[in-house]
């Protein structure tokens, strides 16, 4: 844990050795005391009491207390500070490099495990170097610095009061693969209930549609009693070594009592260093017996960065060095293959899409289609081929720019908790307000936004709870508007709304495409009749290729698709 966090804070270790430095520093101010301890004792115990001599060590204690207090602030400053920087900075190192990972490293994920990562592990590292290091220093050091003290009152008590300790460490170390083991099950059985507890709130509508309040529910109580269990099994599992690692130091103060008492009566041993041993013998194994919570709770912070490194050891996508501008907006796909894991989805496409043309693709679910749109935006690299934009592959522009050319609308749209005037925003963060809403008003969303209660001020809620289908698409369409890319991908935005939303959804559609290089994933085929040229993709290939009607001619799967269509819009309930 120590080795991989101190890998971690490469530009902060001379800050944490000077806190260390200080800790030491503070721990021998701290043990000093009892040396001057003994002085006063036996000066107690003396035919005659010699107060100056008293009063100077009195002082000399009190100056050991002042050092202490001095050190200690500074060995804090300097941990503290380096620690919430050092978890600042990998937090936004993490966040970093989240943002960069291909889709598919997210669909292999559940829900609950980045979220874990990122807000729980992290915040279990955060402690180390504020707290628990510091603690382990002192639990190290002060025990040794006092054992040396006490070695120069008698030697053969020393070794009397640390007689348990080989024992104890045997216990120690022997107790770590199950506190290893303990701390994984319980991490596991934490990201499976946080994982359940979110699926459960964001599938409440569907669950509640469906009434299956009651079946959902016992998988989410499954999964966090299965947590309950992995946090009882770890107290209680590792409650045996904890009390006989205390046990075990317990002997060295009963074999002091005994060697004591035994020097004591043969008169080989001052009643003033007896009592020194005996008030000793109990305050040096606190901070040993405290080695064994730290060290469950270090084992608990292993595992905790064990998965953020599992995460900042995952390979995004690879950024080129150069920085290339793409100039021209056509998009050319050259035998491109790609696949999730084993299953091939696209298979040898290649495609030309003209600058400030319309391409449609269809097909049925699954054949691909969508696929398409995400390596355009290179959520994920091809298997094999290229995907070029102007001439230029894509992966040979930055990410940064190449997003920077590419309006996306989806069928699925996410809004965020935040006003609408930021939701439109997001497509051009430093949009103007007179511009956000030139925006909406040719997204056709000018006139619904005016009629909510803060107008563009409005906070929507989770995912634009306040709005309608419809009225989220023209958000998001407002959005693309505004960031005004040259490339527009389009997952058919009507597909699943009223005839109204979908006559003002196509209207503010048709703004959004004007002298853009488009790129629409057709649903309704009566939309995409006017195409420059139709993409029709089966099972991964592109079978078909042509305008409408050219398409209607050649008595294949598009269509096949059309005479299905015309059928649906005769289609009735019977009665």
């Amino acid at each position: 844990m120590t080795q991989a966090l101190w890998k971690l804070a490469e530009s902060r270790k001379q800050q944490v050795r000077l806190g260390t430095f200080f800790y030491l520093f503070s721990a021998v101010f701290e043990s000093t005391p009892y040396l001057f301890l003994y002085f006063i004792l036996r000066e107690l115990f003396s035919d005659r009491i010699n107060y100056s001599n008293l009063i100077w060590l009195m002082v000399v204690i009190l100056i050991c207390l002042l050092g202490q207090t001095i050190t200690l602030y500074w060995a804090n400053r300097l941990t503290y500070l380096t620690s919430y920087r050092l978890i600042g900075s990998l937090r936004l190192k993490l966040g970093n490099h989240i943002r960069k990972l291909p889709l598919g490293t997210f669909t292999d994920t559940q829900v609950g495990d980045f979220n874990t990562t990122i807000s729980q592990d992290m915040k279990n590292i955060e402690p180390f170097f504020a707290h628990v290091y510091p603690k382990l220093v002192s639990a190290i050091a002060v025990p040794c610095f006092t054992s040396m003290l006490l070695a120069f009152v008698d030697w053969r008590l020393t070794l009397a009061m640390l007689s348990g300790l080989p024992l104890a460490l045997l216990i120690y170390f022997g107790s770590q693969k199950l506190q290893i083991r303990m701390a994984r099950r319980q991490k596991q059985a934490s990201v499976e209930a946080n994982s359940r507890i979110i699926e459960y709130i964001q599938g409440i509508r569907v669950i509640k549609a469906f009434n299956q309040t009651g079946t959902r529910y016992q998988n989410l109580e499954k999964s966090l009693q299965n947590y309950k269990q992995a946090n009882l099994k770890l107290i209680s599992q590792l409650t045996v070594p904890v009390l006989a690692f205390a046990g075990a130091l317990e002997l060295g103060l009963a074999t002091v009592l005994v060697v004591g008492v035994y020097l004591f009566m043969g008169e080989e041993l001052t009643l003033s260093a007896f009592l020194l041993f005996l008030i000793l013998s109990l305050r040096i194994y606190a901070p040993l017996q405290e080695l064994v919570d730290l060290s469950t709770l270090i084992r608990m912070m292993n595992v905790a960065l064990d998965r953020v490194e599992t995460v900042l050891q995952t390979k995004p996508l690879p950024e080129t060095p150069h920085q290339q501008t793409i100039h021209r907006f056509d998009i050319e796909f050259r035998n491109v293959s790609f696949g999730y894991s084993d299953q091939l989805v696209l298979n040898n496409i290649s495609f030309n899409a003209p600058e400030r043309s319309i391409t449609a693709l269809v097909g049925p679910s699954g054949s691909g289609k969508t696929t398409i749109t995400n390596l355009i935006m290179r959520f994920w690299d091809v298997n094999s081929g290229e995907v070029l934009i102007g001439g230029t592959n894509i992966k040979d522009v930055k990410t940064d720019e190449l997003l920077s050319k590419i309006s996306t609308v989806f069928q699925t749209t996410y809004l965020f908790n935040d006003t609408i005037l930021n939701n439109i925003k997001f497509g051009n963060p430093n949009a103007s307000r007179p511009a956000i809403i030139a925006a909406a008003k040719s997204a056709q969303c000018h006139e619904f936004i005016q009629n909510l209660p803060q107008g563009y001020d409005t906070v929507i809620g989770e995912e634009g709870a306040i709005l309608s289908g419809g009225e989220k698409q023209r958000i998001a369409i407002a959005r693309a508007m505004l960031k005004d890319a040259p490339i527009v991908l389009l997952d058919e935005a009507a597909a699943s709304v009223d005839p109204e939303n979908e006559r003002l959804i196509q209207q503010a559609i048709n703004s959004l495409v004007q002298s853009k290089t488009l790129i629409i994933i057709a649903h309704r085929l009566s939309t995409i009749t006017a195409a420059d040229q139709i993409l029709v993709i089966d099972q991964g290939q592109l079978t078909e290729r042509g305008k409408h009607q050219d398409l209607l001619q050649q008595d294949g799967l598009y269509s096949r698709l059309w005479a299905e269509r015309q059928k649906m819009h005769r289609w009735r309930i019977s009665t």
